[in-house]
């Protein structure tokens, strides 16, 4: 085969694979699950709500189809709830109206952030946590602030020098041990060791995910440790975490903490290994020999475990191990370990994280530098300005050497005070009322001296949600497919919430006879042990407790018979061939 048709070849090979994702990933979106009158539940929705309620995929795969079937009757019992509600007219009440178009404004301004900031950042993350980087550093100090231009040039020249080194062919340990403020470089050479996106400083990260491995940096990179020069040795596809299992041979210690007979030790644990490549049950051996007693009763089970969680000449080990497999002896602080992986949990891909890409990315420092770019930007379009009389007006009403906390807002400014316009944008104006309002929901300047720079911040602060707001209409945030899902299962939730309100909790009714009589036929749930002797708790003791298992009871009682009546109404279909692909890639 030529060149030419071996190219075609591979190219056909990832056209192929990619189509195999691609329709997977479509026809769960198609494929029923179990209808619902004229609802349909897809194998798609299925699986995303089964999800949040277990998010472990691995357990959700190995789920039995009791387990699947007992998730689907939930469903199918939301379901039901919300046609009956839409099909009632509940969703006009007044109550939910007014519950929707809160959470709208609110879900309007928040999705747009994570659309427009957080989604696109979030993928470039999840592409860079597909892999670990192990990397070295030399670092010189040189503080955020308070430092001087000499201190910068000697700060600069310093890491040049070291730079030089390494172009001179000098080992990069060498040159971290001479060079590095990190102190432990004098004993590592400067290693960080395997870490993945997220872990560190933006522009640190940003430098090494671009470096080819054996690579260095020709310049300093500019953090806020200091100065550093980055070398990447090494690069390679990680996975969400693995569960292992370890014996634990500990050296025996003297009264001083000195090692007592460690070559005794050593043949000791040479022996447990030998068992084990002979085909001895690992968990039954290590019930018999390991030391660690918080994992030798569950067979020397560890749990599951991500990478930098346990030492690192035990971490070094487990992660290159494939399932099954034994390592030999791993020498640590703790003693002698035989490490056993059990199971490795695959990297997820980008649906499936997304989330908790999104929390996690929203607590790091690179989401505020955004955030406040965009709001920037959004203020400028919607011609945001403060009025120059406005924030003179709260300035010389307040004290400005105290904090905001401390001040009394509503005493320092009279009604007729709050009416004043203090900020203007297209179309929109911010009142002092706002910020009165402002502040006392947003504590973030409760600490902050109420002087001119921080009211600036306030005012901003305040306009930001309505800002935003009229950035998502003018975008037409609401007719976004995600958005318009998103909306429609908080409405579902509302509704499903009203019937249960309407159409079973008010109809519970639980009168004094029927509790007396429940506590005497269940007295012996009320029993306890005292000096050897049995006795019950009296009625008045446990009414409470009575109460709520009765009204749960009756709850469940009123919810049966409400269903069964539903089903009647809208009949329902179950496609068991298609539950038992759930969760398969």
């Amino acid at each position: 085969m030529n060149k030419f048709n071996k190219h075609i070849k591979a190219s056909l090979v990832v056209l192929i694979a990619l189509f195999v994702v691609i329709s997977a990933c479509s026809s769960k979106k198609k494929q029923v699950v179990s209808e619902v009158g004229t609802d349909k539940i897809y194998l798609d929705d299925y699986e995303k709500q089964y999800l949040k309620t277990n998010s472990n995929i691995d357990s959700a795969r190995n789920s039995t189809m009791e387990k699947r079937r007992e998730f689907l009757d939930l469903l199918i019992k939301f379901r039901l709830k919300v046609l009956d509600a839409r099909d009632r007219g509940l969703l006009k009440s007044e109550d939910i109206q007014n519950d929707l178009k809160q959470y709208k404004d609110n879900f309007l301004t928040s999705f747009i952030v994570d659309k427009e900031i957080v989604e696109p950042e979030i993928k470039e993350l999840h592409e860079r946590k597909e892999f670990e980087v192990r990397a070295s550093h030399i670092l010189i100090n040189l503080p955020q602030s308070g430092y001087s231009a000499e201190d910068s040039i000697k700060a600069y020249q310093k890491a040049y020098d070291a730079i030089k080194k390494l172009k001179e062919g000098v080992d990069f340990a060498e040159v971290a041990v001479e060079f590095s403020d990190d102190m432990s470089a004098k004993q590592n050479g400067g290693d960080l060791y395997y870490f993945t996106a997220g872990m560190t400083v933006p522009e640190f990260e940003d430098v090494i995910y671009k470096m080819k491995v054996g690579d260095y940096t020709k310049e300093p990179v500019r953090t806020m440790f200091g100065l550093h020069v980055v070398k990447l040795t090494d690069k390679k596809k990680r996975n969400e975490g693995i569960r292992a299992s370890h014996i634990l041979i500990q050296e025996q210690k003297d009264s001083l903490g000195a090692t007592v007979d460690s070559i005794g030790t050593y043949n000791k644990a040479k022996e447990v290994l030998s068992r084990l490549k002979n085909g001895e049950d690992f968990a039954k051996v290590a019930k018999e020999f390991s030391m660690d007693q918080g994992s030798k009763d569950k067979g020397g089970d560890l749990g599951y475990f991500d990478r930098r969680r346990m030492v690192q000449q035990f971490d070094s080990v487990a992660f290159t191990l494939k399932v099954g497999e034994i390592s030999d002896l791993v020498r640590t602080p703790f003693g002698w370990h035989i490490i056993k992986v059990t199971e490795i949990k695959q990297y997820q891909p980008f649906d499936k994280q997304k989330d908790l890409l999104k929390g996690d990315f929203k607590k790091g420092p690179l989401f505020k530098t955004k955030y406040a770019e965009y709001l920037q930007k959004a203020r400028k379009e919607f011609k945001f300005e403060i009025k120059p009389d406005g924030i003179d007006f709260i300035t010389s009403k307040v004290d400005s050497t105290r904090s905001i906390s401390s001040l009394n807002l509503d005493s320092i400014f009279t009604t007729d005070d709050k009416n004043k316009v203090i900020a203007v944008y297209k179309d929109g104006e911010v009142k002092l009322a706002d910020i009165v309002e402002y502040l006392g929901k947003n504590r973030d300047y409760s600490s902050s001296i109420a002087n001119k720079a921080t009211f600036v911040k306030i005012i901003e602060g305040t306009a930001d949600t309505p800002v935003l707001l009229k950035l998502a209409v003018k975008k037409n945030i609401e007719k976004d497919e995600e958005f318009v899902a998103q909306m429609t299962e908080y409405e579902n939730g509302l509704l499903s919430f009203k019937i249960d309100q309407e159409e079973l909790w008010r109809k519970i009714k639980i009168n004094p006879e029927e509790m007396q009589s429940y506590y005497e036929s269940h007295k012996d749930k009320y029993s306890f042990t005292d000096s050897n002797k049995v006795k019950t708790k009296p009625f008045e003791e446990v009414k409470s407790e009575i109460s709520n298992t009765m009204q749960q009871q009756k709850f469940k009682d009123l919810e049966k018979e409400y269903i069964d009546n539903l089903k009647k109404k809208y009949p329902i279909k179950i496609n068991e061939t298609v539950l038992l692909e759930a969760f398969k890639e």
